[in-house]
């Protein structure tokens, strides 16, 4: 089974690592060119790579056969132009032979994974309980879906709240487990990259991410209607100190934080303690206190959607009507930001897999 990417070569005699390392290195980015052309462009032929990558047609011969040994390319007929000459074969990207190990960590109490290709599909999805460890079980779970794995992986990405320290050391352990890049990011970006790709959002939005902590991220549109995925991100709504009922104390030590309100650990010790007939209420009164903060940078940033993403279970109408509710107090009753749920259910694990992908292909 053939990386994707294949490794720098090495060698016993004094001068050939140099020579070698450099030709891989052209190479890896030449093919990383190659496979972010074919992304981008759903069927081409190898004239067309030639032209649009600039690469000399030997070289782009050499790299299209690659490819189609290692399943990543197909070819699927014939063009249909009428050109002079013998019709071109086309030359078709695979997505489902792009896998990536993705891993949510939001969650308190177990984590999540799948192997994810590059169009936001996820297979082999598995949760495990993190028994109080969360490094050994993202490890632990990372050498199962490798096992699962029917190509090479081309990375691993993993989705994790802002100042996760308990994840410290967590790379280094996953590098002797598979022999992949581990990239690790923000949970909230993530779920913003997944919405913006994957999602039906048409407009800037705010995303508020409900987790182990609560992250926000905010993402937009250029002036032609294209995404811009990388816009500057609200970090630390959590710590923002609204009024009212000052409830729980805050990891942080302060009273009255929204982090102590509406984080996942928090609503579900407040759940837990709740009566069943109190459930919408205990909802309710998260979202109105998360919508009192948000409404803050809504107005800051002229938002006019906002996206919240979590578990099913705590983000559902109760929360949601809620904190629109509070937004739109805030706000002039005709101007005021949308509030809806996320349509994915897997964001962080679709946005990670999104990222690793444009990190592996891009130029370099």
């Amino acid at each position: 089974m053939s990386a994707l990417l294949p490794p720098a070569t090495s060698s016993t005699t004094p001068r050939t690592p140099s020579v070698n390392t450099h030709a891989q290195g052209i190479r890896h980015r030449n093919r990383g060119l190659v496979l972010r052309t074919l992304m981008q462009h759903s069927v081409v032929s190898r004239a067309d790579l030639a032209r649009l990558t600039g690469l000399a047609r030997p070289t782009i011969s050499e790299l299209v056969k690659d490819l189609l040994d290692d399943g990543v390319l197909r070819e699927s007929g014939q063009s249909q132009d009428a050109r002079p000459g013998k019709p071109a074969v086309m030359l078709e990207f695979d997505q489902r032979a792009v896998q990536v190990i993705a891993l949510d960590l939001s969650a308190p109490d177990h984590v999540t994974g799948a192997l994810a290709t590059p169009d936001g599909r996820l297979a082999h999805r598995l949760v495990r309980p993190n028994d109080g460890d969360q490094v050994a079980a993202a490890v632990a779970l990372v050498d199962e879906l490798s096992r699962l794995a029917s190509h090479a992986p081309l990375g691993i990405g993993i989705g994790a709240p802002s100042g996760s320290s308990a994840l410290l050391g967590l790379a280094p352990l996953l590098a002797q487990t598979i022999d992949a890049p581990v990239h690790l990011f923000d949970d909230a970006d993530l779920a913003a990259d997944a919405e913006l790709r994957f999602g039906d959002v048409d407009s800037d939005f705010l995303l508020v991410r409900l987790g182990a902590r609560i992250g926000t991220a905010i993402r937009a549109f250029d002036d032609d209607g294209a995404p811009v995925e990388r816009s500057t991100a609200a970090r630390e709504l959590a710590h923002v100190v609204a009024g009212g009922d000052p409830g729980d104390t805050c990891p942080c030590g302060r009273i009255g934080c929204v982090h102590a309100w509406a984080s996942v650990p928090a609503l579900s010790r407040r759940l837990d303690a709740a009566a069943t007939s109190d459930r919408a209420g205990v909802l309710a009164a998260a979202g109105s206190r998360l919508g009192t903060s948000l409404s803050v940078i809504a107005a800051a940033v002229d938002l006019p959607t906002i996206v919240l993403s979590g578990p099913s279970s705590i983000v559902g109408d109760d929360l949601i009507s809620a904190t629109a509710a509070a937004v739109q107090a805030a706000s002039h009753p005709s101007l005021g930001p949308a509030v809806r749920r996320s349509a994915l259910d897997d964001a962080v694990l679709q946005g990670a897999a999104a990222r690793v992908v444009v990190h592996a292909f891009s130029a370099r």
